[in-house]
């Protein structure tokens, strides 16, 4: 398991680093201490137009809550008085993917025409 917090600091932490649609676990912890009781709530694309606040749920008594994120980038979570913004990965689209290999191909072709010696007339 990947812990991206500190429990001797106290804060916001993961099971697993948050992905687009799949279920991951936020724990909570005060003073070395699970938080239990906390509400924990998300806000997606903070300081942004178009920004939502969710409520994920309430920690157990170790703290932890289950949180399946509904979209990928910037996303605040807070729980009390603690706080952390962690980066949602998504999957790229397979268009996205279609187009940068449509470019790198393009890209590869006018290496192959620039390096061709030019013919004398």
């Amino acid at each position: 398991m990947i812990w991206l917090c500190l429990p001797a600091l106290g804060g916001v932490g993961f099971e697993s680093s948050p992905r687009d649609r799949e279920e991951t676990v936020i724990s909570v912890t005060r003073d070395g201490e699970a938080a239990a009781g906390e509400t924990v709530r998300v806000v997606m694309r903070p300081g942004l137009g178009g920004s939502r606040e969710l409520a994920v749920g309430i920690t157990d008594g170790r703290g932890r809550v289950k949180w399946t994120p509904e979209g990928a980038g910037l996303t605040e979570v807070r729980a009390g008085a603690e706080h952390v913004t962690v980066l949602v990965a998504g999957d790229l689209p397979p268009v996205t993917v279609g187009v940068f290999g449509l470019l790198a191909a393009v890209a590869a072709g006018f290496l192959v025409v620039g390096f061709r010696p030019r013919r004398e007339r």
